[in-house]
């Protein structure tokens, strides 16, 4: 009686060959690593909560209310629905190499197809991206056109999403393209330098109805809103470009010095911090209710890291503290204090 049955037999077997994948949920296509997949034990154990994805109509693949689509899946939707750790062997290591090099590098596949969707757990490298699609000579979609999708990473199964480190620690002695523009390269650049934005990959299709947010561009934009709660943030006239290419990473890397800086010259009254926070109100107060509380958070964390008092001795944490507590009375008081929240995404948000 404790034997599988020959229909459980044969169902295991072809879930071990892969075959199962497409007609278990046509939803999402998950990563399987196998045993000896090179990827980390631990890869799945630290998926951030939230994950963002700026997409405008001249972006590569499908982004949209419904589905978020790679490039290959749009082009052909029914012949792409293969793990990249499926039947893995020499020589498909090195295409899966080859093609996670280039899609991490935003360069031309030469023939390839890049099955991987990115997205980031950095929502100031989010923003800075809405400001290249606007900018960028190869884009220049309108910034009510470029949108921002925030998605609840808990509501989607384990293997939806993996970290792009830990994928080119999987694959980068795989990589056969040449010293200085391989996945060696690309390994040391992100892991031993300031240029690490938190780049996490899905593949294939997946289906985020009911499990997203979406805000438009220009709803952050207007009237001055985000230069409101962070005055570093530049205005579109000035913002640094070079050969017609918004220099928008370097941009990143200056706003996360300038805005996470903690010295005295950085800190902030109670009075800027409320007007501060009044203009991450009407950026939050247009959200759906189960999102307002997790994003304002986020976007809280742009303020910066200056926490003082002021002349009257009112701490402005307090400020924080008092904000949070009459927009979001479900919030924080029933998971864990709001200041723990905040720093815990703190990270994220840079």
């Amino acid at each position: 009686m404790n034997q599988p049955s020959h229909v459980e037999s044969l169902t295991e077997t072809l879930r071990n060959f892969g075959l199962s994948d497409t007609t278990e949920d046509s939803e999402h296509l998950l990563f399987r690593p196998q045993s000896d997949s090179g990827l980390a034990l631990t890869a799945f154990d630290q998926i951030p909560r939230y994950l963002f994805r700026v997409a405008s109509p001249k972006s590569a693949g499908t982004t949209n209310e419904t589905w978020v689509r790679s490039e290959s899946t749009s082009q052909n939707r029914n012949s792409y629905t293969d793990d990249i750790f499926f039947d893995l062997n020499i020589g498909k290591r090195t295409t899966i190499a080859r093609t996670l090099n280039l899609h991490l590098r935003w360069w031309e596949k030469r023939g390839l197809r890049d099955n991987f969707v990115s997205w980031t757990s950095s929502l100031l490298f989010a923003i800075q991206y809405i400001y290249y699609r606007h900018l960028s000579q190869e884009d220049g979609s309108s910034l009510e056109q470029i949108k921002l999708y925030v998605i609840d990473t808990k509501r989607f199964p384990e293997g939806t999403f993996l970290r792009d480190i830990d994928l080119i620690d999987a694959f980068w002695e795989s990589d056969n393209h040449r010293a200085g523009k391989n996945l060696e390269n690309l390994r040391y650049f992100r892991k031993e330098t300031e240029n690490y934005f938190g780049e996490y990959l899905s593949q294939g299709s997946l289906k985020i109805e009911g499990k997203c947010e979406i805000i438009s561009g220009k709803s952050l934009i207007e009237d001055d809103r985000l230069r409101r709660l962070q005055p570093y943030f530049r205005e579109f006239h000035g913002f640094p470009v070079s050969n017609g290419k918004p220099l928008w990473v370097k941009e990143v890397i200056r706003l996360r010095k300038a805005i996470w800086r903690v010295t005295d010259s950085a800190q902030l009254s109670s009075t800027e911090t409320v007007d501060r926070l009044k203009a991450l109100e009407e950026i939050v107060q247009t959200l759906k209710p189960g999102w307002r509380f997790p994003l304002a958070i986020y976007f809280a964390s742009l303020i910066g890291s200056g926490s003082s008092t002021d002349g009257q001795g009112k701490a402005v944490d307090g400020i924080f503290l008092k904000y949070f507590q009459s927009r979001f009375p479900y919030g924080g008081s029933t998971i864990f204090p709001l200041f723990e929240k905040i720093w815990i995404l703190y990270d994220h948000g840079r």
